[in-house]
């Protein structure tokens, strides 16, 4: 009863319509749940709970890996919101729904492009932890772009042209060097 009495009043938290109103697939909403509380799995977190012993980023090695760091931070992550023309900042990540996006990014499902991109840097890191590849703009990009075709059924029809920009923003990858040089 309390789970329908929260679903028929919408929420009381700020951002309950950015992450529960959107297109993304089920999976990828609850991540953006767990991002703006700082609840993902970040080796901060996990350092806190004595499962690892060090905190410092798999991707940069430079820095504390905090939700914050692995979204906007981190040198790689930075160099990916700078190439698609989103300014996020390290306080828009506990408040993504506040980032303004580009003209080049449709404002209709806005917030279901700003998960999948959070969503893809998740889980390019996990390639990275997990499977050992090397940290890899194009590998970033083409997923995003699959991601961005796929999400394209989860759009009203009249809405598909949405899905449509987004791979077009997305279909030049920078060069490497660009994610390489701000590490």
């Amino acid at each position: 009863m309390v789970y329908k009495s929260v679903i028929s009043e919408g929420g009381s938290c700020e951002y309950y319509k950015f992450i529960w109103e959107n297109r993304a697939p089920p999976k990828v909403k609850f991540f953006g749940w767990l991002l703006v509380q700082d609840r993902i799995q970040t080796r901060q977190n996990l350092l806190k709970k004595h499962c690892i012993d060090s905190e410092s980023c798999e991707l940069c090695s430079t820095q504390v890996e905090s939700s914050v760091h692995l979204i906007a931070r981190c040198a790689f992550a930075a160099g990916f919101w700078r190439w698609i023309g989103v300014q996020i900042g390290e306080e828009d990540v506990s408040a993504l729904w506040r980032v303004h996006v580009p003209h080049s990014i449709p404002a209709a499902h806005s917030n279901a492009f700003l998960l999948l991109c959070c969503w893809r840097l998740w889980k390019h890191r996990h390639d990275v932890v997990f499977r050992l590849l090397p940290p890899s703009s194009a590998r970033l990009f083409a997923g995003c772009r699959e991601d961005a075709e796929l999400w394209t059924c989860r759009l009203p029809h009249s809405d598909r042209h949405v899905a449509q920009a987004w791979t077009l923003l997305l279909s030049s990858p920078p060069p490497a060097n660009i994610f390489i040089n701000n590490m």
